[in-house]
């Protein structure tokens, strides 16, 4: 009897060894981001993260590349083993960074594989608290009556920000002078202090402002109202044809095999349902949505030529 437990005991512990090794050899995923720690979209691709951990069966990690744009960040997974343990945590400012810094590391429509698109954040145009505009077509006609006298502040020359405003200008035929800030929090601190008439700024940066009755948020650069200022107005519904949503989105090295995507899609459907990261897009004023790889592999070069159109009609250079 002593002889057949010790035999059962030492199967099961070769059994548990056997197991542990196995978890041990399962490495982790590392999710790459643009951004420095503590940001609006570290913060999320944390979150996306640990709810991902659990569908997926293995660690995630977040390695933090910030520099250039998300050039750095974007190099980073370019150059990564197509083996499905790398991915790129990305907004639509990557679309942009080609036409904007001088040389990027990689080809945006061939250095990568779609994933998913895993939400969406949310931009605002704001205006001081005392500003005679008291909606968006006020501040149209104002802008129409003085060309070029109004400012807008950005985050940045060739951002997301900038070239949304650009595109205003365009669909509503009026003259803004652009003033680029370094990043979102100077650039609202700029229209508190009076030194912009406009910002375009992050919903996670002016809302606050908004909410103390320091500034006011005349329309969301969507075509439709953010759920999480139903009361604002959408860019759209003044400017039929505006939308300016920064999508958030996963690519992998080219060449990872597509049972990595697939199993990757399955893993963040699961992880994107759930409250917990529900509630970290929520404070960050951002949205949860999935779409497959197959749709982010459709849009990825129309939206970029969208705004390569924006770059071309609004004659701009970054050099």
């Amino acid at each position: 009897m002593l002889r057949h437990f010790a035999t059962l005991a030492a199967a099961l512990a070769c059994t548990l060894t056997l197991a542990a090794g196995a978890h041990a050899q399962t490495p982790p995923l590392t999710i790459v981001v643009g951004f420095a720690p503590g940001g609006g979209v570290d913060t999320l691709a944390r979150s996306l993260g640990e709810a991902l951990a659990k569908p997926l069966g293995r660690p995630v990690l977040v390695e933090n590349r910030p520099g250039a744009g998300g050039t750095i960040a974007a190099g980073t997974v370019a150059r990564a083993a197509p083996d499905g343990n790398t991915l790129l945590f990305a907004d639509s400012s990557l679309l942009l960074a080609p036409h904007v810094f001088d040389k990027v590391s990689y080809d945006l429509q061939k250095s990568f594989a779609p994933v998913a698109v895993v939400g969406e954040a949310g931009l605002a145009l704001a205006v001081p608290a005392d500003s005679p505009a008291k909606s968006l077509q006020e501040l149209l006609d104002m802008a129409r009556k003085d060309p070029g006298r109004y400012t807008y502040a950005s985050v940045g020359i060739g951002s997301m920000h900038h070239l949304s405003g650009e595109l205003l200008k365009m669909l509503s035929r009026i003259d803004l002078v652009h003033v680029p800030y370094n990043g979102g929090n100077p650039a609202v601190q700029a229209l508190l202090g009076g030194h912009v008439d406009v910002s375009i700024s992050g919903l996670q940066a002016v809302v606050p402002q908004a909410e103390a009755g320091r500034a006011r948020i005349l329309g969301v650069l969507a075509p439709q109202r953010y759920s999480g200022l139903p009361d604002v107005p959408a860019i759209g519904e003044v400017l039929p044809g505006f939308a300016a949503l920064p999508t958030l989105f996963l690519l992998a090295p080219a060449g990872t095999p597509a049972a990595s995507i697939a199993a990757l899609e399955q893993a963040l459907q699961q992880a994107l349902s759930s409250p917990q990261l529900a509630e970290t897009y929520q404070r960050q004023r951002a949205e949860v949505g999935f779409r497959p790889a197959a749709e982010l592999a459709t849009w990825l070069p129309m939206e970029e030529q969208r705004w390569v159109e924006v770059i071309q009609k609004s004659q701009l250079t970054f050099n």
